[in-house]
């Protein structure tokens, strides 16, 4: 049965069957001959030759044919092994060569064609969220990603809903999204998932099961964020608000921008002074980034109503310091003065005590 096992697992590092019968009768024996190995692995002893020639160009065997007759010594295991995966390499840096890395590049783009599959797609990057998520889905279609969504916000996931074709006769559960919006009129079906992943389709695609229309799935940042300033321009800002979550218990961490300017809003709402630290860095530049403190006097966005953006996309705040006033948007901002990476909002008296 161990042999059985040991044949199975060279035979998954690329040996043939019989090899692997021969190397590990080879291994047994110490010392052994064409004769042995052809009678114990069962193999003719005119195949056998062939095969113990393998095993040698492989520098998994020694064949010592000055003697009588000819010797097959195995070489230590670890030896061999160390020879194969060399041999690995250098077939790894060949195929590097031929590797048309621009067709793979193409799969971060697909089209899902069935009902089914595109809500089994979705489900899958909801699961698979970690920091942020934005959805527009019809109202009747809701509960075949609702457990997915209350996952979601159970691991910290800022989640923005959009919740299309709604009639106001349902009721939609608050613990799936962070805000929650309805609107009446039809919309694509957009997922974006921490700003890498996405999904557009038409409302038909997951409403008809015999439906013609078909998913687009990207992998692709620039797209991925073009889908969230479709959204959020042309989309969110017709839905009602039903439901927001509620702030976070400071000191928070926030890696997501968009989260934070949503708990930045919410608590300037409620009067309360938060200071924040920031990792930022001037805009449009590659200087390395540095941690500031200042105090959140004003955000500019329109997640929460009210809205307070100068434009559709606009998510930052307004700093500041004991010496300076300036603006702070998130990843590749441009407008601001400042970029983002990773902001900790603290209550003042956290941050006095610090």
């Amino acid at each position: 049965m161990v042999e059985d096992e040991v044949v199975d697992s060279l035979m998954r590092i690329g040996l043939s069957d019989k090899e692997s019968r021969a190397y590990v009768t080879i291994l047994r024996n110490g010392a052994t001959t064409i004769r042995v190995v052809s009678e114990e692995a069962d193999i003719s002893k005119s195949y056998a030759y062939d095969i113990v020639g393998k095993l040698e160009e492989r520098d998994l065997i020694e064949i010592d044919d000055h003697v009588q007759p000819t010797q097959l010594r195995a070489i230590p295991p670890a030896e061999g092994i160390d020879n194969l995966v060399s041999q690995l390499h250098t077939v790894e840096s060949q195929l590097e060569d031929l590797f048309d890395s621009e067709s793979y590049e193409q799969q971060k783009f697909s089209i899902i064609k069935s009902r089914r599959t595109i809500l089994a797609q979705l489900n899958k990057l909801i699961d698979a969220a970690e920091s942020e998520l934005v959805l527009a889905l019809p109202a009747s279609v809701l509960h075949r990603v609702e457990d997915s969504l209350r996952e979601a916000q159970s691991r910290g996931v800022f989640c923005m809903l959009l919740v299309t074709e709604y009639d106001g006769t349902s009721s939609i559960d608050g613990a799936t999204a962070s805000i929650i919006q309805t609107w009446s009129a039809p919309a694509p079906v957009t997922l974006t998932v921490d700003r890498g992943d996405g999904i557009i389709a038409s409302a038909d695609a997951i409403l008809n099961s015999n439906s013609d229309e078909y998913a687009i799935y990207h992998a692709e940042e620039h797209i991925v964020s073009s889908l969230f300033d479709s959204f959020i321009a042309n989309y969110w800002p017709m839905g009602e608000q039903v439901h927001v979550g509620s702030k976070s218990q400071l000191p928070a961490t926030f890696t997501s921008f968009r989260h934070a300017v949503f708990d930045a809003t919410l608590h300037l709402m409620d009067g309360a002074v938060v200071t924040a630290e920031m990792d930022i860095r001037p805009t449009q530049s590659n200087a390395a980034f540095e941690t500031t403190t200042g105090t959140i006097v004003g955000v500019k966005q329109s997640l929460v109503r009210p809205f307070s953006n100068d434009f559709p996309t606009q998510e930052s705040f307004v700093v500041e310091t004991s010496d300076d006033t300036f603006t702070v948007g998130g990843s590749k901002a441009f407008l601001e003065d400042f970029e983002a990476r990773r902001v900790v909002f603290r209550s003042v008296s956290d941050a006095e005590q610090d």
